[in-house]
């Protein structure tokens, strides 16, 4: 069942914690109001959407602000990030957790936006949501809409379920972390970077041939993430998978885990595909 229901009325909201969108984007931007405005939404941007000169839709203390301002807005009841990119990580030390963790309010983002759904997770106890909403008006645009409304409007599970395939062992279960490989590592060493214990480990990437993929792993390892988790969620590995070299990497995570053989699951429909589901953290 859904973890959260929207209604006619509602008020979301779009923000870019990451690299801000560019301006030529803004059409797609409207594009993704109007489909979610035909569900009956109101739709409201953040200041911090759209770059304003170089890469950043404002300072690290701007976007704070402005997601910590969302989260304490009563009016707002979700809150979608669109962005992607390498600055999310900047905002997490101006983050006011307690409130976010009073507000309980969904989060959804994908990729460098699993460094915030990850330590919001962890540091407020509440749940984020790995989806990118651009899935909305994207190649399967039309299924992925009817989806999200039957998940989010009607209660069915019809966006968190997904074929899988298992690569070792037969049974996986449990609260799920984790997210976009790359970005999950800048979260190590930090005090944003989650406890594993009993956690189904999600891990996903569009870039990274397999000697980086590996190498990511192999640091992931060192951790000990690997030692601490009840499972791993392979989702997809874009570029990795279109030179075909997943098998490489596929050997690898059985190698990272012979001592310890946790399940290992493989879906295509986790990650940055057009087609992806939508997966619960925390």
């Amino acid at each position: 069942m859904s973890e959260f229901r929207l209604k006619p009325g509602d008020t979301v909201a779009f923000i870019a914690c990451s690299d801000g969108l560019a301006p030529e984007e803004r059409s797609q931007v409207g594009e993704l109001a109007t489909r979610l405005r035909a569900f009956g939404l109101e739709v409201e941007e953040a200041r911090t959407l759209i770059s304003s000169g170089g890469p950043f839709s404002g300072t690290p203390s701007e976007r704070a602000g402005e997601l910590n301002r969302l989260f304490a807005d009563p009016r707002i009841v979700a809150i979608f990030d669109l962005s992607g990119g390498d600055s999310a990580n900047q905002i997490l030390p101006l983050l006011d957790y307690e409130s976010i963790r009073r507000s309980n309010k969904p989060l959804f983002g994908l990729s460098d936006l699993s460094t915030v759904l990850n330590a919001i997770a962890w540091k407020s106890g509440i749940r984020t949501y790995h989806y990118r909403m651009w899935n909305l008006i994207g190649a399967y645009g039309e299924r992925q809409r009817e989806e999200f409304y039957r998940t989010f409007f009607e209660g069915l599970p019809d966006l968190y379920n997904f074929d899988f395939d298992f690569l070792q062992g037969e049974d996986l279960n449990g609260d799920v972390a984790g997210g976009n490989l790359r970005c999950l590592l800048k979260l190590a060493g930090t005090p944003y970077w989650p406890d594993f214990t009993g956690k189904v480990l999600l891990l996903e990437s569009l870039g990274g041939k397999a000697n980086r993929i590996v190498s990511l792993l192999a640091q992931l390892s060192q951790t000990g993430a690997l030692e601490r988790c009840s499972g791993l969620l392979l989702g997809t590995f874009t570029e990795l998978e279109s030179r075909g070299e997943f098998g490489i990497v596929r050997d690898y995570v059985r190698e990272l885990t012979r001592s310890r053989p946790i399940p290992i699951v493989q879906s295509t429909r986790i990650g940055h595909g057009e087609d992806a589901k939508c997966i619960v953290i925390g």
